[in-house]
């Protein structure tokens, strides 16, 4: 009698995963931040380019679209010290790399530094930024901790790269450093005047972006959004989003 019921229990356990895989799989907190064209709110929803690619991947995997939009640094500790937390978009650095799993890249940011159309600033090197009037940063950005780590002491830290591009048009600083494809966007949606702007040739650095996960998620998981991204890769799907947004395809 025994032998039977444990026969039976095994068999009633296989007709519930089957008929309920959802109510056993695990829910993951998934979230962005305000960083477009990437990730922001509009109409009170999460939208963007990696929003968008992300989306895609929740359908491909099952998995339901609880994206939402926290503040960078609250995304990152929970991200960091959390479980079962997905953070994008964040660029994937030696210093961080130990600290989450990763799928990707989504794209590749290049940085550069940019300034007003109407001053007579040129930059040959790093050493002339270093030697120009204030410079503007996005707090906690590689690129500011970059400069930082260059000893650059001319550096104005701003909550948001629109702020930078809003106090460039005033001539309140020298220079901007911005993602090339964020400055893009920017100009696109008309939020600053592409015709003041001007783009230095000096490449500060290039990001590649990705989607960072709590190390307690298993590396099965991992490979699940993995294989759903590059699939999107193949299917022309990526494609279409980064046009929609940037009106080319990523490179």
């Amino acid at each position: 009698m025994g032998d039977k019921m444990h026969y039976l229990v095994k068999i009633i356990s296989l007709l519930l995963i089957n008929v309920f895989p959802v109510a056993l799989a695990t829910d993951y907190n998934i979230m962005s931040e305000e960083l477009p064209p990437w990730n922001y709110t509009e109409n009170g929803s999460p939208t963007g380019v990696t929003v968008e690619i992300v989306r895609e991947i929740l359908k491909k995997i099952n998995h339901p679209d609880t994206i939402a939009i926290y503040p960078w640094a609250r995304a990152y500790r929970m991200t960091k010290f959390g479980a079962n937390n997905i953070l994008f978009t964040m660029a994937r650095t030696p210093e961080r790399e130990p600290l989450f799993n990763w799928i990707g890249p989504i794209a590749t940011e290049k940085t550069y530094f940019y300034k007003n159309k109407n001053t007579n600033l040129h930059l040959e090197n790093l050493s002339d930024a270093e030697d120009s009037d204030v410079i503007l940063v996005t707090r906690d950005f590689p690129e500011h901790k970059l400069l930082l780590a260059k000893g650059f002491n001319n550096l104005f830290i701003t909550l948001k790269t629109i702020n930078s591009f809003q106090m460039l048009a005033q001539h309140r600083a020298a220079l901007v450093v911005s993602g090339e494809f964020t400055t893009k966007y920017f100009i696109k949606k008309n939020l600053i005047d592409g015709a003041l702007i001007e783009r230095m040739d000096i490449e500060l650095l290039k990001s590649d972006l990705y989607i960072a996960f709590s190390k307690n998620i298993p590396s099965n998981e991992i490979i699940k959004w993995q294989n759903a991204l590059n699939q999107l890769k193949t299917s022309g799907k990526y494609d279409e989003i980064f046009k929609k947004y940037m009106g080319e395809a990523v490179n």
